[in-house]
C-alpha cells in the first residue's frame, strides 16, 4: 500500500510540473505575452523546486518523510487550482513557484523513503519504477494538455490537473504511515549544516550534483520550445508537442520495464555511459527537423538514454550518507532543477543567436561528453572499491 501511495504522489506531482509545457503558445496568445515570457513559467517552477530543497531535505530527515510529503501534496494541489484562476500572466507567474516548492517535497522525499525500505540490490530498480510513475504522470500531463486544450482551454486543463493532485493527496494522507521523527528533539540548523558538510566532503557528491545540473538543464530546457519549433517549421502545434513530450516520458517507462534485464548485462557505470551517448546522439538527430511523428520516436529513445544516466546517478545519491538520505536526495533534486531553471533561458538565447539546428546539435554533443565523463568517473570509483575489498 505504501508503494501505491508513493507512486500516486510521483504521478500527480509530475502532472503538476509538466502540464503547461505543451501550452506555451496558447497561454502566450490568451494572456497577450511573448512566448519567451511564458517559457519562464517552467523556470519559475524549477527555481523554487531547487531553492526549496536545502530546507525540505533536513525537514524530512528531522520531522519524518511521510509528514513532509503529505503536506507538500496538499500545497501542490491548492496551488495548481489557484493557477487555473489566475487573472493575468503576472499572477500565474507568481503562483507557479509555489507549485515548484511543494513539488520539491514530493519526488525527492518519496525516493528517500524508498531508499530506506530497499537495500542496494533492489534499490536502483525500485527507484526506476518510482520515476516511471512520475514520468507516466509527465506523459499523461503532456497528452492531456495537448489533446484537451482545444476543448477546455488551458485553464480547463489546469482544473483537471488540480483534481488529479487533490485525489493523490487524499490517497497519501490515507495510506502513508507516519515515519520516524527525531525523537521529539527541536529542529537544529547545526545538524543540517553538519549533514550538508558530510555530503559535500564526498567528491562523488559533487560529480552527481554537477552532472545532474548540466544534463538536466540541457534536457528539460528543450521541452517548452518543442511547440514553438513545430509551429515555426509548419510541423504541428500543441497537440503534436504533447505527443512528442509524451515520447520523452515513454522512454523512462521503457527503462523501468527493461532495467532488470539491462543490469544483468551492465554494471551501473556502463549504464551511465550507454545512456549518455544514446541521449546525446538522439538530440543531435532531433536537430534535423524531421516530421513530428519521427520526432516522437527520437524523443522516446532520447528519454530512454537520459533516464539510464539519471537513474544511475540517483542510485549513487542514495548511497552517499544513508542517515541523511533525504538531505542528499534534496540536494540532487536542487541541482537538477537549478539546471532546469536556467535551461529554458539558455535555449531561448541559443536559438535566437545561432538557430535551432546548431543549438540542438551542440547541446546533444555536450550531453554525451559530460555523461560519458561521469560514467568513466564512477567506473574507476567502483573498481577502486572492489580492489580495496579484495
Amino acid at each position: 500500500m505504501l508503494i501505491i501511495a508513493l507512486f500516486s504522489c510521483g504521478f500527480s506531482s509530475a502532472i503538476a510540473n509538466r502540464t503547461l509545457d505543451p501550452l506555451t503558445v496558447e497561454i502566450a496568445r490568451d494572456l497577450n505575452v511573448p512566448i519567451a515570457s511564458v517559457a519562464l513559467l517552467s523556470s519559475a517552477l524549477a527555481f523554487m523546486y531547487a531553492a526549496g530543497q536545502p530546507v525540505i531535505g533536513p525537514l524530512g530527515d528531522h520531522f519524518g518523510k511521510s509528514r513532509v510529503l503529505k503536506l507538500a501534496m496538499w500545497i501542490c494541489a491548492a496551488s495548481v487550482l489557484a493557477s487555473a484562476f489566475a487573472p493575468n500572466f503576472h499572477v500565474l507567474l507568481a503562483i507557479r513557484p509555489i507549485t515548484g516548492f511543494a513539488a520539491g517535497g514530493i519526488v525527492p522525499v518519496g525516493m528517500a523513503l524508498l531508499g530506506d525500505l530497499y537495500g542496494p540490490a533492489n534499490r536502483q530498480i525500485v527507484l526506476a519504477r518510482f520515476i516511471m510513475a512520475a514520468i507516466i504522470g509527465q506523459v499523461a500531463g503532456a497528452m492531456l494538455a495537448g489533446t484537451l486544450e482545444a476543448w477546455v482551454g488551458w485553464r480547463g486543463v489546469l482544473f483537471i490537473c488540480a483534481a488529479i493532485v487533490f485525489f493523490a493527496a487524499v490517497i497519501a494522507t490515507w495510506l502513508l504511515p507516519a515515519s520516524p521523527t527525531n525523537n521529539g528533539q527541536p529542529f537544529s540548523f547545526a545538524v543540517a549544516r553538519r549533514n550538508y558538510a558530510r555530503i559535500f566532503a564526498l567528491p562523488r557528491a559533487w560529480v552527481c550534483f554537477s552532472s545532474s545540473c548540466f544534463i538536466g538543464g540541457l534536457t528539460f530546457g528543450l521541452l517548452p520550445y518543442i511547440a514553438p519549433l513545430l509551429e515555426a517549421g509548419n510541423n504541428g502545434g500543441a497537440r503534436e508537442a504533447g505527443f512528442i513530450i509524451a515520447g520523452f516520458g515513454a522512454g523512462a517507462f521503457l527503462l523501468a520495464l527493461l532495467l532488470p534485464v539491462v543490469l544483468k548485462f551492465m554494471r551501473r557505470p556502463y549504464v551511465m555511459l550507454t545512456g549518455s551517448a544514446t541521449a546525446g546522439l538522439c538530440l543531435a538527430a532531433y536537430a534535423l527537423g524531421s516530421h513530428w511523428s519521427v520526432q516522437i520516436i527520437l524523443l522516446t529513445i532520447f528519454g530512454f538514454g537520459f533516464f539510464m544516466q539519471h537513474n544511475s546517478i540517483q542510485t549513487e545519491v542514495s548511497e552517499l550518507i544513508p542517515e541523511a538520505r533525504t538531505t542528499a536526495f534534496a540536494m540532487h533534486s536542487s541541482a537538477l532543477f537549478i539546471g532546469h531553471t536556467i535551461g529554458p533561458a539558455v535555449y531561448g538565447l541559443q536559438i535566437a543567436t545561432i538557430g535551432s539546428v546548431a543549438t540542438l546539435t551542440m547541446n546533444g554533443l555536450i550531453i554525451a561528453m559530460i555523461g560519458c565523463s561521469i560514467g568513466f568517473f564512477f567506473l574507476l570509483y567502483h573498481r577502486s572499491l572492489r580492489q580495496g575489498n579484495e
